[in-house]
């Protein structure tokens, strides 16, 4: 559920390009005054603490992004942009935008800067516990939310539907334990059932701070009630935020409706759902290379930015380039590859440009399995989305197969993929205490520092992965799958359902249950 956006831009991390010493520059629009209201005051004029600011990984120099801009803005005001909606065409008509007999319309570049500048530069995402709500946009790690919208699972199951068995990845373990495990190994169509395990994961792993929505798609349910469905189970299975469908005025509608029952307790949020102004985040996928996609998909993401402001002023967006390629060697889908994690540097770099969240990367990965490559491609994604300056990661956590598939074991490992980060980006810090000059001096030189209290050294220790020495790991030769398949039943074993009033409850399944029959 979405709060009131915040109008003022974000300081340093509202301005162009780093400049390699942790500030930023400022970006140049139309004049020194409309330059300082677009991306916050100059840099000059406001105090930078280079210990908060923000870590950039991006690949273009200032000249390059104004010349993305510039040619943006070319495109926007004398190309076109296509627009298949009738309401959208006269919302930018009446603007003062201008349409042709296709549809395709061009809009002055002083009607998208204006409304770039009306959208917040970050907002809030309400949760059913206030202590849970996250704010999209600013210098914290990136909003985080799991899989989106994949169809398969790799799971362990005793009832296939198609009775197919793959062996578990890994070959972890006793032969007895892994013979048991493989028999009931299986990838197959994502059930409710599923759905409300990914629930109770995202809610239990605290680096998930947005349980998100269609953590995949339950093909058991019809598809014209699935997201009633699932909206439910997210609303009562979590206290976390959620997100809802998009597809459709119908679909949004009841997203809201159901919403509003689930907030009943908390009158600030049933306010800003009455509003109902709901984020919209923009992007469109490309399949062209990089050198390309830079000034189509910012042109469309603009216009789209335009045009949500134009018709309800002030709406949260979030800028966004996806990143998915075409591999031309088979014709698919690819999503872990370097270009594309080239994508999310960029969209951080623009978004922080134009002083917009921006939403990109996650733990993407087009391997089929947990293996090698997932942890690669994961970890490559991983680390450019926590340091480019994303603010909103959908797929954080869970997804195989470029999208496709979703693993509850991939799900826990790129969890503890996530703390690392967490913990690489606090930094290290540089005091009295951890200079240890005293210690340095009283120890003999031939001595160690061992008795020092290690349960208090500053080490993130992983729960989850495997530390051990060889000799003892080879007492069981747990692999990294195993480890997440403990993880997994270990977090479920210990889910404790978060309350909710028992009459909201039944007014949920009321409406469920009407929209339905419906």
């Amino acid at each position: 559920m979405v709060g009131a956006g915040r109008r003022d831009r974000l300081g340093s991390d509202a301005g162009g390009p780093p400049d390699g010493r942790g500030t930023f520059r400022p970006c140049r629009l139309t004049s020194p005054a409309a330059r300082k209201s677009f991306c916050g005051a100059p840099e000059n004029d406001r105090p930078v603490d280079s210990s908060d600011a923000r870590p950039g990984l991006d690949r273009l120099d200032a000249a390059s992004v104004e010349a993305v801009h510039e040619a943006s803005m070319h495109v926007i005001a004398e190309v076109g942009i296509q627009l298949t909606h009738e309401r959208a065409r006269e919302v930018v008509t009446a603007a003062g935008g201008e349409v042709d007999d296709d549809g395709v319309a061009t809009l002055p570049r002083d009607l998208v800067t204006d409304a770039v500048d009306r959208a917040p530069a970050a907002f809030t995402l309400y949760a059913r516990d206030s202590e849970r709500d996250v704010t999209v946009g600013g210098d914290g790690p990136p909003v985080r939310a799991p899989a989106y919208g994949p169809s398969t699972v790799h799971t362990f199951d005793a009832e296939g539907q198609d009775g197919r068995r793959n062996a578990a990845p890994g070959g972890a373990g006793s032969d007895e334990r892994r013979n048991a495990r493989s028999a009931n190994y299986e990838r197959r169509d994502a059930r409710l059932a599923d759905y409300e395990r990914l629930v109770k994961l995202a809610h239990a792993e605290e680096v998930i701070t947005c349980a998100g929505y269609s953590l995949c798609e339950p093909t058991d349910v019809p598809r014209e009630d699935r997201h009633l469905a699932m909206l439910e189970r997210s609303l009562t299975l979590t206290d976390k935020p959620v997100m809802g469908p998009t597809r459709g005025g119908e679909r949004a509608q009841a997203c809201m409706d159901m919403v509003e029952i689930a907030f009943a307790d908390r009158a600030d949020v049933a306010v800003e759902a009455g509003e109902r102004s709901d984020p919209v985040v923009a992007g469109l996928v490309n399949t062209t290379p990089p050198r390309s996609i830079d000034v189509q998909a910012n042109a469309e993401t603009l216009a789209f930015v335009a045009l949500a402001q134009l018709v309800n002023p002030g709406t949260p967006v979030v800028y966004g380039v996806p990143s998915a390629t075409i591999d031309g060697r088979y014709g698919s889908l690819s999503i872990g590859g370097p270009e594309s994690a080239l994508f999310v540097a960029l969209a951080g770099q623009l978004a922080r440009y134009y002083g917009l969240p921006c939403r990109a990367g996650g733990a993407l990965s087009d391997a089929k399995t947990v293996d090698y490559q997932g942890g690669l491609e994961s970890g490559l994604f991983g680390a450019v989305t926590a340091f480019s300056g994303v603010d909103l990661a959908l797929n954080a956590a869970g997804v195989l197969e470029s999208y496709a598939a979703v693993s509850p074991e991939k799900f826990v490992l790129d969890c503890e993929l996530l703390r690392s980060l967490d913990r690489f980006r606090e930094g290290v810090t540089v005091d009295e205490g951890t200079l240890a000059l005293d210690r340095i001096a009283d120890a003999d030189p031939a001595g160690h520092f061992l008795e020092d209290d290690a349960e208090s050294a500053p080490f993130h220790r992983s729960a989850v992965l495997d530390k051990r020495a060889h000799d003892d790991w080879a007492a069981d030769r747990v692999s990294a799958f195993e480890l997440g398949r403990n993880r997994v039943d270990a977090l479920l074993d210990g889910y404790e359902r978060p309350p909710m009033d028992p009459g909201v409850e039944r007014d949920l399944r009321a409406y469920v249950d009407e929209r339905s029959a419906d």
